[in-house]
């Protein structure tokens, strides 16, 4: 039996970037390395490497919408996780795979409860969406509202 033990402290506090806590104005990189790390770097953005997820703690949303537009595609077996914040427990995210790049909500280690405050967070993550050009996929049906 084989077990991996991993530290899960944070380097430094994230900011919670869904409450609009403080925008600062990032660094300009000069050009863009091949992997993302080496790109995370130049960046000057703080992160963490946590089995293959690469975390990064951006300090506002102009950051994060300048990593997503330059930052070349993790490899095939490697995400980054981008965290935005918390809100009643829910934890939100920007995730990037080499398949994409999506917003997602987390609870815990289970499912979802539903709760009123879905709705303030999911007006939130539309807002956050739109700013930093997350669009969803074109020809895409929502059987919800079907």
């Amino acid at each position: 039996m084989n077990a991996i033990i991993e530290t899960m402290t944070i380097k430094s506090k994230p900011k919670n970037l869904l409450e609009g806590e403080g925008e600062k104005t990032p660094s300009n990189p000069q050009k863009t390395p091949q992997s993302v790390e080496g790109f995370l770097d130049q960046m000057g953005v703080d992160t963490e490497k946590r089995g293959k997820a690469i975390y990064v703690y951006a300090d506002s949303i102009e950051t994060i919408k300048k990593i997503l537009e330059k930052m070349p595609n993790p490899a095939e077996n490697e995400y980054v996780i981008i965290p935005l914040g918390s809100v009643n427990g829910y934890n939100v995210f920007i995730m990037s795979t080499i398949r994409g790049v999506s917003i997602r909500i987390g609870y815990g280690r289970n499912s979802i409860p539903y709760s009123t405050q879905l709705s303030t967070i999911i007006g939130k993550l539309e807002k956050v969406a739109k700013e930093i050009g997350i669009q969803t996929p074109k020809n895409t049906k929502n059987l919800i509202e079907a």
